[in-house]
């Protein structure tokens, strides 16, 4: 008799059960940083967005606050009265995950017409850049 070698029909089975089992663990902790810095890009275009709308609706400045772990929207320009959320009455502050760098800015602010002063501005987080526009404050 001649000595057969592979592998059993099973023992191919087992090895596919495994490798499926430690893929369904290890992909998402591998793209949940990537997850969590795009969404928190997305978050500071709506508050950049939702503080233009408030300059615009109160007919008053309001002031985008850039720091390393955060960003604030507040009403004067030392930030001692911060802009609140809608949904929940908390201020607007979007703290940043640990693995978003977020770099800091001058303070600047969207006027009564919704026009970031002064002149266009960019942040940028994670090495994207978000644009303001200077005349129309269009956030892109």
């Amino acid at each position: 008799m001649s000595a057969r070698s592979g592998f059993s029909l099973v023992e191919l089975v087992v090895v596919l059960v495994i490798v499926a089992i430690l893929a369904a663990l290890a992909i998402p902790r591998l793209t949940d940083s990537e997850t969590r810095a795009s969404w928190y890009v997305d978050q500071v275009r709506a508050g950049l967005r939702h503080a233009q709308r408030q300059a615009v609706a109160q007919r008053r400045n309001v002031y985008v606050e850039v720091l390393p772990g955060q960003l604030r929207l507040c009403y004067d320009a030392g930030c001692s009265t911060v802009l609140t959320q809608l949904a929940d009455g908390q201020p607007y502050v979007l703290p940043a995950p640990s693995e978003v760098s977020l770099v800091t800015m001058p303070v600047f602010w969207f006027d009564a017409l919704g026009r970031p002063q002064p002149g266009g501005q960019s942040i940028v987080v994670n090495g994207s850049a978000i644009t303001v526009q200077a005349e129309t404050g269009y956030v892109q």
